[in-house]
C-alpha cells in the first residue's frame, strides 16, 4: 500500500517530489506487481480446492490417481538406441524404433497422411533390403476406402515378404490389410478380433439425386472390389463373401483362421523362451 500512496502521490518514501514521468513508472510498476501476486494467489487458492478437496481426494483415490500429483506423457514413448557402429545413444519415437528393425505398427484409423506414412516406410525398406522379413502389427478400427487400398496396393508391390499381427482388433479395412499379409505369416492374438464390413457412403453425401447415385455407384464398385480381394487372400467363395458383407460380421481369432484370414493364432509365450536379438543388438 505504501508503493501504491507513494506512486500516487509523487513522493518518494523519504517525502520528496518525484517527476510526472518516474511517478508514472512506480505507478506501473506497483500495479503490475499486485497483478501478479493477486493471480498466484488465485491460482494456489484454485489449485489447492480441486486437487486437495475431499471429493477430489475420493476421486483420485476410485480411480488409482496419486492425490500428490498426475504425471502424462506427451507423444510417442521415447526409447533409447544405439546405432550399429556408434558409441553414442540417442532417444528416438519407439514407433520409429520398430520401423529400424522393419516393424511397422497400424494402430491408428488410416486415414491418407497414415497411408502415406505406412506406403513411404514399405518403400524405403524394400529399397533398403528386398529380401528380409517385414512384420506389420495391426490395432485398427478401419480406415478410409481410398487409403486402405492404396496401403492393399503397396502391400502386393513390395518384393519381400510380409508378416501380419493382429494385436486388439483388426476391423473393416484393418481386417483386409491384416489379410493381405503372405500366407503362412498371418497371425493374430487369441483375444484379438476381426471385423469384415463393406465400404459404405462417405459421411455428408448430399446433393443432386444423379450424384447420389453416381457415389452409390462408387461406393458398390469398392464393395465388390473389397469382397475380391478377400477372396484372393481367404481362398473362400466370392458368393459366400458377398452374404457376409451384408452385415457386419464378427470373428475371434480362431473363427478367422477358419475363415482363411490368417494362418495361425500365436499362444502365449512361454517362461524362460529365448528373447529375439535384432541387427541393432536390442532384444
Amino acid at each position: 500500500k505504501r508503493w501504491v500512496a507513494c506512486a500516487v502521490s509523487g513522493k518518494g518514501f523519504g517525502g520528496s517530489m518525484e517527476s510526472r514521468a518516474s511517478r508514472h513508472k512506480r505507478g506501473l510498476q506497483c500495479a503490475f506487481t499486485l497483478s501478479v501476486a493477486e493471480f498466484a494467489r488465485a491460482k494456489t487458492s484454485r489449485a489447492a480446492r480441486s486437487h486437495f478437496s475431499a471429493p477430489a481426494r475420493a476421486v483420485r483415490r476410485a480411480s488409482g490417481v496419486a492425490t500428490s500429483g498426475v504425471i502424462r506423457m506427451a507423444g510417442s514413448p521415447k526409447v533409447p538406441y544405439k546405432a550399429p557402429g556408434s558409441q553414442d545413444v540417442q532417444f528416438i519415437d519407439v514407433f520409429e524404433r520398430l520401423a529400424r528393425d522393419r516393424i511397422i505398427f497400424v494402430g491408428q484409423d488410416i486415414d491418407d497422411e497414415t497411408a502415406n506414412q505406412i506406403i513411404a516406410t514399405l518403400l524405403y525398406l524394400e529399397s533398403e533390403d528386398d529380401k528380409s522379413l517385414v512384420t506389420m502389427y495391426f490395432n485398427s478400427a478401419g480406415a478410409t476406402t481410398p487409403a486402405g487400398f492404396a496401403v492393399y496396393d503397396c502391400m502386393r508391390h513390395v518384393k519381400y515378404p510380409i508378416a501380419t499381427l493382429n494385436l486388439g482388433l483388426a476391423a473393416s479395412m484393418g481386417a483386409f490389410l491384416c489379410a493381405t499379409g503372405t500366407k503362412g505369416k498371418r497371425m493374430a492374438l487369441p483375444n484379438s478380433r476381426f471385423l469384415i464390413q463393406a465400404p459404405s457412403l462417405p459421411d455428408g453425401v448430399q446433393g443432386q439425386a444423379e450424384d447420389i447415385a453416381i457415389e452409390v455407384r462408387h461406393t458398390l464398385a469398392a464393395r465388390d472390389k473389397y469382397a475380391r480381394g478377400l477372396q484372393r487372400s481367404t481362398g473362400r467363395e466370392l458368393n459366400l463373401i458377398m452374404e457376409d458383407l451384408k452385415r457386419d460380421f464378427y470373428l475371434t481369432a480362431y473363427e478367422a483362421r477358419e475363415y482363411g484370414l490368417i494362418d495361425m493364432v500365436l499362444p502365449p509365450k512361454t517362461a524362460g523362451a529365448p528373447r529375439p536379438v535384432y541387427a541393432s543388438g536390442l532384444g
